[in-house]
């Protein structure tokens, strides 16, 4: 009797638990053109994800569009390689969008990636996670 108390109230816990939200996750849009990005998954990437609700994300922390240049400088001291990745939700507004593209002109990197999906492959999540 006491194994099947302790099963199934393990199961209730797990049942009633919400999943853990590991790392941030864009929808991302897709494009013809789209091609792999295997720099975008290394652990020191300079990934920034705007997602649909106009949230900002430098790596895995929520932040504000104009302390993304100094963030980014900062990761390039630490030996980050000089490229940024961007992840947009395909649903986020140009207007939430904008000011974060705005905010890379600043940074000195020698080149920014807008990640996508390729139609006819599976759809991928932001690769920061």
């Amino acid at each position: 009797m006491g194994l099947l108390s302790v099963s199934l109230s393990l199961l209730i816990f797990l049942m009633l638990v919400p999943p853990r939200r590991v790392g941030i996750t864009a929808d991302l849009p897709f494009a013809k053109t789209a091609t792999l990005q295997p720099d975008a998954v290394r652990e020191d990437a300079v990934r920034i994800s705007v997602m649909r609700d106009g949230r900002v994300y430098f790596r895995d922390t929520g932040v504000a569009a104009e302390d993304l240049p100094a963030l980014i400088r900062e990761a390039f001291r630490e030996g980050a390689k000089r490229e940024v990745f961007v992840a947009v939700d395909s649903r986020a507004m140009s207007g939430d969008v904008n000011p974060v593209i705005d905010q890379l002109r600043w940074d000195g990197a020698s080149s920014v990636v807008i990640l996508t999906n390729k139609p006819g492959y599976p759809p991928v999540r932001d690769p920061s996670h």
